[in-house]
């Protein structure tokens, strides 16, 4: 499963919206939707944010 299929499932996993993540993670709905569909990659400190939302890590996360 590639990076925007986990965040995805992440995120409904734990049952947030888009918008409920990015407040989270300060960002826009828009920068979470662009991130599921593939069209931007988070830098990465935006990647070590949603690891340590999420209490994954960052190999489980990106691979």
């Amino acid at each position: 499963m590639a990076f925007p299929e986990k965040l995805k499932a992440l995120r409904l996993k734990h049952k947030l919206t888009q918008e409920e993540l990015g407040e989270k993670l300060c960002l826009s709905r828009t920068s979470i939707s662009y991130y599921e569909q593939g069209k931007f990659e988070p830098d990465i400190n935006t990647i070590i944010a949603i690891s340590d939302l999420f209490k994954i890590s960052i190999d489980e996360l990106l691979k």
